[in-house]
């Protein structure tokens, strides 16, 4: 043996005696095995053997070394137990569902041949459906399954919230004894829990002396159940606050939002941070009755008017010629970025601010529809729209953002005041629930699935049946047209997550394996096979969820 590791050392010897011999014997050992026993043969009885045999001979004398030291030793004190866990009082799981819960958390599925997903459920997807409608019904994690559903948990920051819901009092008991698991303690109050917003005395203490994510979570908890109060816990000590964390507070203002808010961000207009201004801005922008909201009308109404003078009415602009202090000190930002001019920058920013409610009077009584349809002169339309939307995302105005984003049978990429698909998607999460859906459902109708993905994804889960059925009409023209099924994995993803499980009968006719044509991909049809066997298995599955986690509700 020319060099070997030397074996973990025993526990140190007391002098004196065979434990000092014992020592010595053990020292021998470490030597031979570091310089190698062909330069330093062991010695004594427990090592003699042929040459060959001599590695193994001193690895046998270091495990008896071992061994026998250590079965001398006394045992050290016993830790102190934990504390005891903490009651949860939701009720326990159905038996079906907790199996399940330990099917989704070891991500269970089928193995897929040659990279492809074969037609089995992907289990790890349905996780967080999984959650949230245990969640929903208010069943408490099994105390057996905390580990592994902290451990998911850890992996996947989209299943935390859900997660450790889920996971409760024990959860958080659980994850204070591994450090793996300290995730869990963020943003909670000592101990891992807030304290209650109606215990002024606990609630102020931890704001006094809280982490800043303690502090951060405690804010949002109170501005949720008592917006004035929050406001107050805020004001309280907000001039000693660092910038940087005045920012993130100041951020959760934005829960529960209102014009008793006004004063307090007003004065934040003239914070030493400019993100700060920045941020107290835009909220006061939100506010159409605050008093930025007026000023910014005012200065917008200098910039944008309607000429009358023409044979048709239409829009004119003049953009500011300069962004003064005022201006500054309202959130506007002087410098613009790279390649943009000043005056568009300006003039984007200003309309951006304006209260909508302004336009209308502005416009001789239009309607927003009628305003959008209004043209623009001296191409500026462009810069007027784009400003346009992102005030109806700002103010959360449903009746612009309906004017804006026009008819779903317009061009994919644009509307009356839209110039990309983003545009869309944030303008149609201003709309109720079911326009949305049959708004998107007319899109792919009128457009297949190719640019559907980013406004599906803001629609509610389960999509409601116009959207399902226009999503499976549009799969099946794509699989009859012979194309490949992997141009749309990304629409049939969304689909296996949020298609109604009911609508899997209407699936079985197209699992069957098509014909294939001239004009068809080769492969094509088995890949569209596989690609519905697994969208109808995954269908029946979060079916069959659902029914567990309900079963003991319909006895």
């Amino acid at each position: 043996m020319d060099t070997a590791t030397p074996p973990s050392a025993p526990p140190a010897a007391r002098p004196g005696g065979a434990d000092a011999d014992s020592a010595r014997a053990w020292e021998e050992l470490v030597t031979s095995a570091l310089l190698g026993t062909d330069r330093r043969p062991p010695t004594g009885p427990t090592t003699s053997g042929t040459a060959q045999d001599v590695p193994g001979a001193l690895l046998d004398a270091a495990a008896l070394h071992t061994v026998r030291r250590r079965a001398g030793l006394r045992p050290g004190p016993a830790a102190p137990p934990p504390e005891r866990a903490p009651e949860d009082p939701r009720g326990p799981l159905p038996a079906a569902a907790r199996v399940r819960l330990d099917q989704l958390l070891a991500g269970r599925a089928a193995p897929s041949p040659a990279g492809r997903r074969g037609a089995a459920p992907d289990v790890a997807e349905l996780l967080p459906q999984w959650l949230a409608l245990a969640n929903e019904l208010g069943y408490g994690a099994p105390p057996a399954t905390l580990p592994a559903l902290l451990d998911a948990a850890r992996a996947r920051t989209d299943l935390r919230p859900q997660a450790l819901r889920l996971a409760g009092p024990r959860g958080l008991w659980l994850a204070r004894l591994n450090p793996e698991w300290k995730f869990a303690l963020r943003g909670t109050g000592a101990g891992g829990r807030l304290p209650s917003t109606e215990d002024p005395k606990e609630v102020r203490a931890l704001w006094d002396e809280g982490l800043f994510a303690e502090r951060v979570a405690l804010l949002t908890a109170v501005r949720t159940r008592d917006a004035a109060a929050g406001l107050a816990l805020l004001a309280s000590t907000w001039p000693t606050e660092r910038a940087e964390d005045r920012l993130m507070f100041l951020d959760s203002l934005r829960t529960g939002l209102s014009d008793a808010d006004e004063e307090f961000l007003e004065a934040a207009l003239s914070d030493r941070s400019r993100n700060v201004r920045s941020t107290a801005a835009e909220l006061l922008s939100a506010l159409p009755a605050s008093a930025l909201a007026g000023r910014m009308a005012g200065r917008a109404a200098t910039c944008v008017g309607l000429d009358r003078t023409a044979g048709s009415p239409a829009i004119v602009v003049e953009a500011p010629h300069e962004c003064d202090a005022a201006m500054q000190r309202d959130g506007l930002a002087a410098t613009p970025p790279t390649g943009r001019g000043e005056r568009s920058w300006w003039l984007g920013q200003l309309v951006e601010a304006a209260p909508l409610s302004c336009w209308p009077a502005r416009f001789g009584g239009r309607r927003p529809e009628d305003i959008v349809a209004l043209p623009v002169a001296d191409d500026w339309q462009a810069e007027l729209h784009a400003a346009w939307c992102r005030a109806a995302v700002r103010q959360r105005d449903a009746d612009w953002s309906r004017a804006l984003l026009g008819s779903p049978a317009a061009p994919p990429a644009t509307g009356p005041g839209t110039s990309s698909l983003a545009e869309r998607a944030q303008l149609l999460s201003m709309l109720p629930t079911d326009e949305r859906a049959c708004w998107v459902a007319s899109f792919v109708a009128a457009h297949g699935l190719s640019e559907a993905f980013q406004l599906l994804g803001v629609c509610a889960v389960p999509w409601d049946e116009p959207l399902g059925a226009a999503v499976i009409d549009a799969l099946d023209i794509a699989r009859d047209a012979g194309s490949y099924p992997w141009s749309f994995s990304g629409v049939m993803g969304l689909a296996e997550r949020c298609l109604d499980p009911a609508a899997a009968h209407r699936l079985e006719s197209l699992t069957a394996l098509p014909d294939e044509t001239e004009d068809t991909a080769p492969g094509a049809g088995g890949y569209w096979s596989e690609a519905f066997r697994r969208l109808v298995s995954t269908l029946r599955l979060r079916a069959a969820m659902r029914a567990e986690l309900l079963a003991e509700r319909s006895v």
